[in-house]
């Protein structure tokens, strides 16, 4: 081989992306499956083929060893959000708007933790075990629920934490338990029902977070959780395309809340809506 033909080579191969830790699934499915087969959590670079920062997170960063270290016992998905498929669905459900971007997820797929952004190895070894820290914590809040039966502040703050970790049948149902339980003090109660409310919204579900509001008003018509679900009423009536719905709720809004703190959002967002529902 001649001495050009050796430089071009060398030079292909430092250009070439390089290995990295490893095995990474391509299948959300088969990843799920093998984190339930070894209990353990799953990593996934969300990531993008016009992202520069995501390949430089394979060029310097999986290849190193404090990053193959810190990801030793988990399993390791690359899923692109732009695949139209499991990537894209992936991150809309979970809101991802900037890239690189990792989501730590737990088997049953709700999640555990997100780093964002690009770091060194070092420190992004460091953030995924902050991640996997806080985790933990929660789980052992979870394995306490027992002794949480007339902490009723504890027990909100548990089930909004499976909202926000998007274990929505988790959330539900205590939602359901603090909205109906005897002895739960009447703000706990409000607001049990506007996050379910929330629950049912963030699913799609909107006809059965428009009951849940209803089931709410029912019980309750005052504070700042009946006030938070008014609000939420016109807006999911804008998702439904129902423009009338929501001018109706909003003016309604006007005249019974007219000192609430969501008053000015109502009165800067009632008039466009007017406008599109007039054709104007």
């Amino acid at each position: 081989m001649t001495r050009r033909l050796v430089l071009a080579a060398a030079l292909a191969l430092a250009l070439a992306p390089q290995t990295f830790a490893g095995p990474w699934h391509k299948s959300l499915v088969a990843a799920q499956k093998t984190a339930k087969e070894k209990n353990q959590l799953i990593l996934v670079d969300m990531f993008a083929e016009w992202c520069g920062w995501c390949h430089r997170f394979e060029q310097e960063v999986f290849p190193a060893e404090a990053f193959q270290k810190a990801t030793d016992d988990v399993v390791l998905l690359r899923l692109d959000t732009e695949d139209k498929g499991e990537g894209t669905q992936l991150a809309r459900q979970f809101q991802i708007t900037s890239l690189p971007t990792f989501l730590l997820l737990a088997p049953d797929l709700s999640l555990a933790g997100v780093i964002r952004g690009y770091s060194p190895a070092p420190q992004f070894a460091q953030m995924l075990a902050d991640a996997r820290g806080k985790y933990a914590t929660f789980q052992r809040r979870e394995k306490n629920e027992a002794n949480m039966v007339k902490d009723y502040p504890g027990r909100l703050e548990l089930a909004k934490e499976y909202l926000t970790r998007s274990a929505f049948d988790k959330a539900t149902v205590r939602f359901k338990k603090l909205s109906t339980e005897q002895g739960v003090p009447g703000s706990i109660r409000d607001e049990a029902f506007y996050s379910m409310a929330i629950a049912y919204t963030m699913q799609g579900k909107l006809d059965e977070a428009l009951k849940t509001i209803k089931a709410l008003t029912a019980v309750s018509n005052r504070g700042t959780s009946v006030e938070q679900a008014r609000l939420l009423t016109g807006q999911i009536y804008l998702q439904q395309g129902n423009l009338l719905g929501a001018v109706n709720e909003l003016k309604n809004f006007q005249k019974t809340f007219p000192n609430s703190p969501l008053i000015a959002t109502v009165n800067s967002v009632l008039p466009d809506i007017e406008r599109r529902l007039n054709g104007k």
